[in-house]
């Protein structure tokens, strides 16, 4: 009886587990499901027929399904197959996947009506039983929300995307059964929800990926993937603080056929009214520059008109000249057309970087208004141009022009928009650069930034007599420049900031920089963010019990407390790296200023009424917690794959100490300098040179979010280097 029982229950488990899975999804134009899924090079996601971009995207998200359902269910990959006839298949269970526009048998089920996609992202998921086998159907509003709910389904089984690659997915345990009873619809809180990011960066596909399995979708254009980021349901960007230098440079040629100048009878005609101020090819160089054609349409600044446009510095065109305004328009059009940005979703529309010496200084720019009047001055005309081109056909999806609100131009308008301003395909982005992490946005005791800031942002988004009613992008700075990719946490301030900036009216998302590769401590920042920015009612403290109990499975409690320390430690990260609105610390070494003139940042513990942060002793006792949390996982880690997670947790943390402990010793050597005690000073330097030396030979932990200047080895990315220098002179020799 007992082998009966056994060959009996043998067979049973067989059957069940090598029954048949049909995922019937529409292939479009392509040969194969399979031949849809990699197609993104033969499909034209420029034109107006979004037939092939819909299957190819499809295609690619059951393949998704296909290749991560056996980690979670018993069923073998053999066992799966793909359906393109879009006919209900008489035995074996069924997924269903697209959306009303691709696939039939959507519309005609019972099990699909009456549930609102609001957004081309949302997604329905619903399983029911049906003559003893499960039927399931992933329908999206659209290919993106295909995508999406498949992932969310995948995860709904316990297959989670933490991180990136393999080390960085969680699997189940033990395999279930295929649900019957699921009835799901999810539409995201943010619209845009991703990172800012130019040069090229050239990360790999694990990252594009992870992005997509987390519903992340904002990437730039620049020597990007564009096909491959737009089957991943990608909005792409392009722009920035060098689109002036980029597109309309003073020193570039002129374009058209001018009528005073020779030499020039091949180009287009010159459709602008010559000015008093043409020069001719006044450096003989043998081109007609546009400065030289019109000089009137440059920044005036110190008394006169100016060619000085290098990277992100220098002055704007002048706004007030209306034919410069409409040239400069024309040249960024011309991008979207047929140029770099032809695949670019959203324009970041930024004049150059800094305050209003940036701006053309002339009088009648200064009539315009603030700089925030003259910038949206200069991207209506932009508005204009593009509408003309899509009522031309000549550009054949939405561009969002998106409008700084930053330095010289973060208050909002003083005037109206200029009549007519396209608010459908525009939005603003509010950049908050000098924002403190050891308050959350909504803190009223960060009197000294967060709270600047926040008056400045219910400026744009409340009041029924404020100017700009238009859509808010928020852009957050968790990685700026300055920060050089340190191990900073930020469980807290994300639980509590993205919510914020959605009720205050945000619904789009990005942050500067983002590292590609090497996450370590990175990961629970990505894996939070993109959590809340697709739901911003997710319960945040369930989300990190989640993340630890699944992601450091055998230690995962003295983990959590590693990352608690340091998301303590990492809390002044802006007074003591970059800077908040009311302090910079590198800026005062080897200065008379005062060196801790903040509550933001002491020497010694101590607690203010308002601007509160972890002062330097605090954090240095807390880097060493840290040190001794991870000491103690690394001991107890019994799990390969939480072991390789560890060890690149290690590396990050260990960079970031070294950091630490260099700045550390610094604080203290200019103590003992402005104190004229030499000994002391000498004594300090000697370990800050140790220091100095440990960081210098730490490269890819820096060097993984941008090409910037200082991010060469950890010693450049102090960016305290000539400070060292003056230091090495004063104390460095016996």
């Amino acid at each position: 009886m007992r082998l009966i029982f056994t060959v009996l229950f043998t067979l049973l488990w067989v059957s069940v587990s090598s029954a048949d899975i049909t995922i019937l999804v529409n292939k479009g134009p392509f040969a194969s499901i399979e031949q849809g899924a990699v197609a993104e090079d033969q499909t034209n996601f420029l034109d107006a027929d979004l037939t092939d971009d819909r299957a190819c995207t499809e295609c690619f998200a059951a393949t998704e399904l296909a290749q991560f359902l056996p980690k979670a269910i018993d069923i073998k990959k053999e066992n799966i197959k793909f359906d393109a006839s879009m006919k209900m298949p008489a035995t074996g269970d069924v997924f269903i996947l697209g959306s009303r526009k691709t696939n039939p048998l959507i519309e005609s089920l019972k099990q699909t009506k009456n549930a609102k996609l609001e957004n081309d992202q949302s997604y329905r998921i619903c399983s029911y039983e049906d003559n003893g086998r499960i039927i399931t159907i992933i329908e999206g509003a659209d290919r993106q929300g295909t995508l999406y709910g498949v992932y969310e389904y995948l995860n709904r089984l316990g297959v989670n995307f933490i991180g990136l690659g393999e080390k960085g997915m969680v699997f189940p345990t033990k395999k279930t059964a295929l649900p019957s009873d699921l009835a799901i619809v999810e539409n995201p809180s943010y619209f845009t929800r991703g990172f800012w990011s130019w040069y090229d960066r050239k990360p790999d596909k694990i990252f594009f990926r992870w992005m997509a399995r987390n519903k992340l979708n904002f990437w730039t254009t620049e020597n990007q993937p564009a096909r491959y980021l737009k089957k991943l349901a990608f909005k792409l960007t392009a722009g920035g603080h060098d689109i002036h230098k980029n597109y309309f440079n003073p020193l570039s040629e002129y374009p058209f056929n001018h009528p005073l100048y020779q030499g020039d009878e091949d180009k287009p005609d010159d459709p602008y009214t010559v000015g008093d101020n043409y020069q001719g090819d006044a450096n003989n160089d043998g081109m007609l520059s546009y400065y030289e054609a019109h000089k009137e349409w440059f920044g005036f600044k110190f008394g006169k008109r100016t060619t000085y446009v290098r990277d992100w510095q220098g002055s704007s065109y002048c706004i007030s000249n209306k034919d410069a305004g409409k040239e400069f328009a024309r040249r960024l059009v011309e991008q979207f057309v047929s140029g770099d940005w032809q695949y670019v979703d959203v324009l970041n529309f930024w004049m150059l970087d800094g305050d209003y010496k940036q701006w053309c200084a002339c009088e009648k720019c200064k009539a315009l208004g603030s700089h925030t009047d003259q910038i949206f001055i200069a991207a209506n005309e932009v508005l204009k141009q593009l509408k003309q081109a899509r009522d031309a056909g000549k550009v054949n999806h939405r561009v969002e022009i998106s409008v700084i609100a930053y330095a010289a131009s973060i208050e909002p308008p003083t005037k109206p928009l200029p009549d007519g301003y396209d608010l459908e395909n525009s939005s603003i982005t509010f950049y908050p650069i000098c924002r403190c992490y050891a308050h959350n946005m909504g803190d009223g005791s960060c009197t000294g930034t967060n709270q600047i800031y926040v008056n400045q942002l219910k400026g744009w988004t409340q009041g029924q007599g404020r100017y700009y009613k238009g859509t808010l992008f928020i852009g957050e700075y968790y990685n700026v420049s300055s920060i050089m990719t340190m191990p900073v946490v930020y469980m807290k301030s994300m639980s509590a900031d993205i919510p914020w900036y959605y009720n205050i009216g945000a619904r789009d998302f990005q942050y500067m920089h983002t590292p590609t590769k090497l996450w370590g401590t990175w990961t629970v920042n990505q894996h939070l963010m993109a959590k809340l920015l697709w739901n911003v009612k997710a319960d945040a403290t369930k989300i990190l019990e989640d993340y630890f109990t699944n992601y450091y499975p055998t230690t995962s409690k003295t983990t959590r407390k590693f990352y608690e320390a340091l998301e303590f430690a990492s809390a002044s990260i802006k007074a003591i790296k970059h800077s908040t609105l009311d302090y910079n610390l590198r800026c005062r070494f080897l200065k008379k200023t005062s060196l801790f003139p903040s509550g933001h940042l002491q020497y010694y513990e101590t607690h203010p009424m308002l601007n509160d942060g972890p002062d330097v002793v605090e954090i240095i006792q807390a880097v060493e917690l840290a040190q001794r949390h991870i000491d103690q996982s690394l001991l107890d880690c019994s799990d390969p794959i939480e072991q390789q997670r560890l060890l690149e947790d290690w590396e990050r943390f260990d960079y970031g100490k070294k950091m630490y402990y260099f700045l550390y010793h610094m604080i203290r050597l200019e103590m003992f300098h402005r104190a004229d005690d030499i000994v002391m000073a000498k004594h300090e330097f000697k370990l800050l040179d140790n220091y100095k030396r440990q960081l210098e030979q730490i490269v890819e932990y820096v060097d993984v979010f941008c090409e910037y200047k200082d991010a060469y080895n950890g010693f450049g990315a102090t960016q305290c280097t000539k400070q060292f220098e003056e230091y090495e002179k004063l104390y460095g020799h016996e």
